[in-house]
């Protein structure tokens, strides 16, 4: 099941939340696990091995390494075996995504949705206690609620067990949450049906053409739909995760800190998918880097980009996007940081935006010789600088980009927030007004072609 289909909307979360609401504080922590079985379960009962096993680990193995704190070299042991297991099952789904042998097999019991958020979750819980960050929880109905989070299942925000913890054990409720969480889920969902959805379908039309004709503006067009794309595929789905969280009294961070609007790579993937970076940094590259010296900065680096491309797909086109980035940041370390920090901002972030979007083609397309044409389409490399092909698509998606340029920047929620703190706003009575269009444009979408649309990220 995904948060954005109709199944979802009206009939899996208004039987949760009515079954959720009344429950007392002490036992919503088993209706959440109830309900993350069944979220996962919809497409495959036997997904719910592979879930309940990662569960079993962290709260056995957690609770045995926070009891082993003063005999360092067993926790090291037990900490090693809760890796490698959880470990083992992300192995298992990335053969099954990648089609290798048995993944007919495979991917019955280690279906796509879920596999990496859980097993992240899992072992940053047992990682946080071998650091002494937090101790072991012995109720297991919370490690459990927290490590199958099912809002965060599809696409994070991933969260880490002491930050949350009094959250999953008292979950607090309120009228402003529930109303914020309403909105903050709908906005998801009309980025993901309208937006992403349409970014998708400039492009599909893209990757239909000969990429030898098309023109320098045409291919420009298309690397500004692939970058928007991206962006809205993770950060609707994030918006969805915590306005869902909301409603049920749970408040995640952040996770897309205005990415587009950075003047450097490093800091474009700081607030690209925060929490997932904050994960691979903390567990990876502070890890490699604190080696000592210089001389791990490029491993770290480029291993940490390489394993963060695994959180959106098993393929060779993803692995290739995180060491280019990975790359990026190293010359952003050493070369571009001094040289943009002397641009003006505005020179500086278009020109950081033309180096991401490059990557993103990779990203996109799935496909290596594609995207190495369309990089060179780009720079005029057919030998057109515009053509009937451009004003075909500046004619059906320009208002689409633009919405997304300016969502994407910061304006639509500047311009909201000064509307918002008037002295005489009318935004609390557009409110409700604004949330049901969005619910009826989003159904819309749903009811027609929306969901043809594919996840970009195989795990």
């Amino acid at each position: 099941m995904i948060m954005s289909s109709i199944g979802f909307l009206y009939f899996f979360l208004p039987v949760f939340t009515a079954v959720y609401l009344p429950v007392p504080k002490k036992h919503k922590a088993k209706i959440l696990i109830l309900f993350e079985l069944v979220f996962l379960g919809w497409s495959s009962p036997l997904a719910l091995i592979p879930l309940f096993v990662s569960m079993l680990i962290a709260y056995l193995l957690g609770m045995l390494i926070d009891n082993l704190r003063f005999k360092k070299s067993a926790q090291r042991v037990v900490l090693a075996i809760a890796l490698l297991s959880e470990l083992s099952m992300i192995g298992a789904a990335v053969l099954s995504a990648m089609g290798k042998a048995g993944s007919s097999t495979l991917s019955k019991a280690f279906p796509p949705v879920g596999v990496f958020v859980y097993t992240l979750s899992a072992m940053s819980y047992c990682l946080d206690i071998y650091k002494g960050e937090c101790r072991c929880d012995h109720r297991f109905s919370l490690v459990a609620a927290f490590v199958g989070f099912f809002p965060v299942l599809t696409a994070g925000p991933l969260m880490r067990y002491k930050d949350v913890a009094i959250q999953f054990e008292a979950p607090v409720m309120s009228t402003d949450k529930m109303n914020r969480g309403i909105s903050l889920y709908l906005k998801g969902l009309a980025e993901k049906c309208i937006i992403s959805f349409s970014m998708y379908d400039m492009w599909r039309q893209l990757m239909r053409l000969d990429i030898e004709s098309v023109s320098a503006i045409t291919a420009w067009l298309g690397l500004i739909c692939a970058g928007m794309y991206v962006y809205f595929e993770f950060a609707s789905l994030t918006h969805m995760a915590r306005g869902v969280s909301l409603m049920l009294g749970i408040e995640l961070p952040e996770n897309f800190d205005y990415p587009y609007k950075t003047v450097s790579v490093t800091e474009f993937v700081k607030k690209f998918n925060v929490s997932v970076t904050a994960w691979f940094t903390d567990y990876i590259y502070t890890p490699i880097s604190r080696l000592g010296g210089k001389v791990y900065l490029i491993p770290a680096v480029i291993i940490t980009g390489a394993a963060m491309s695994l959180w959106y797909g098993a393929d060779l086109s993803k692995l290739m996007f995180g060491i280019y980035i990975g790359l990026l940041c190293l010359l952003d370390i050493f070369v571009f940081g001094r040289v943009l920090k002397k641009l003006p901002y505005a020179v500086a972030m278009v020109i950081n935006m033309m180096l991401i979007l490059l990557g993103m083609v990779f990203f996109v397309s799935g496909d290596r010789d594609y995207a190495v044409s369309f990089v060179l389409a780009v720079f005029g490399k057919n030998g057109t600088l515009i053509d009937n092909l451009t004003l075909y698509f500046f004619e059906n998606y320009a208002v689409i980009i633009l919405i997304a340029i300016i969502i994407t920047t910061g304006l639509a929620d500047l311009i909201y927030t000064k509307l918002a703190n008037a002295k005489r706003s009318f935004i609390p009575f557009l409110r409700p007004l604004w949330q049901l269009m969005l619910l009826v444009l989003s159904t819309a979408f749903l009811s027609g072609t929306v969901q043809s649309s594919p996840a970009f990220f195989a795990l």
